[in-house]
């Protein structure tokens, strides 16, 4: 039975799928080939419970979401002389169950961090469900408005904009469990600014060749927003044409029509409206504070 000996378990929108990309380049570390299999957050839950709009499609399109012991290990079936075993999935800093399933199936794992200021990632997963047909409301502040009644609905947790952005609650379900070793966070800015120095560290984390230097020249997962909103609501979003033409057209048909038509149509998104940014920067000051503490690190940049 193979299973991982580290996890990159997030933020969401902070870089996680960049850096799995860029550890997965490193001849001594395999990485599951599922971008987020969700294991540690799905075990015993065979299917997707989230009731959002297209929230199962996401998932089931994607393959992420492993319910079952078994299907994991199968996911590290390829790994050969790799001296670290990986995988990462965004959410597990987020779900305090997550944690104590770590730790009861791979309890001396290490766990890699990547937070960012919680303010641009709010926006910048909103950002992104918009791109993707699936946030429909086009206010920010609406959005963030309908955290509490969209969390009742059972929605995917990505729609959690400001929740999602708790850090130092959420690194306190590791701390609880885990060794301080076990653990290494890193901050977004320096990973954009420094992509090699950060990954070079993490790589003298994982007690692999630290030397080694990964092309990180390709941008992974960057948020757009729609020019014409009706438009993305018809070939992306939950509209009955949309699932008419699934029911006559195979995916590998679906799939590049979709990308053609879209692509033309997204743009990168304006900047945070300043008084939303502010409302959020207060909102977040406690835990912010709490994490400076946690870290050891100057984030008064994050209050402002």
């Amino acid at each position: 039975m193979t299973l991982p000996n580290f996890l990159v378990i997030g933020a969401a929108k902070c870089g996680t799928d960049a850096l799995c990309k860029f550890l997965g380049q490193h001849p001594d570390i395999y990485m599951c080939p599922n971008r987020e299999p969700n294991f540690f957050v799905a075990e015993g839950q065979s299917q997707v419970p989230y009731r959002g709009p297209g929230d199962r499609d996401a998932f089931e399109a994607m393959e992420m979401w492993v319910s079952s012991l078994e299907h994991y290990e199968h996911l590290f079936d390829g790994v050969s002389e790799e001296k670290a075993i990986g995988e990462g999935t965004a959410w597990y800093l987020y779900f305090e169950d997550a944690a104590r399933r770590i730790k009861k199936h791979i309890g001396g794992a290490k766990l890699i961090a990547m937070l960012r200021n919680p303010v641009d990632r709010a926006y910048s997963a909103y950002t992104m469900l918009l791109g993707d047909g699936r946030e429909t409301v086009y206010d920010f502040a609406q959005a963030l408005a309908l955290e509490p009644e969209r969390r009742q609905r059972n929605w995917d947790p990505l729609y959690q904009y400001a929740d999602m952005g708790f850090y130092a609650r959420q690194l306190r379900y590791y701390l609880d469990l885990f060794e301080p070793e076990q653990i290494r966070t890193h901050i977004y800015d320096d990973f954009t600014a420094r992509p090699v120095e950060v990954v070079q560290d993490i790589l003298r984390f994982l007690d692999v060749d630290d030397t080694f230097v990964p092309d990180t020249s390709k941008r992974y997962n960057v948020s757009m927003v729609p020019r014409n909103h009706v438009l993305h609501t018809l070939v992306a979003g939950e509209h009955p044409l949309k699932q008419a033409l699934k029911a006559v057209l195979p995916a590998g048909v679906r799939r590049p029509l979709k990308h053609r038509v879209l692509a033309p149509n997204l743009r990168r998104p304006s900047p945070q409206p300043p008084q939303v940014r502010k409302q959020l920067a207060d909102h977040f000051r406690a835990d912010i504070l709490e994490l400076q503490d946690m870290l050891g690190r100057d984030l008064s940049a994050w209050l402002c």
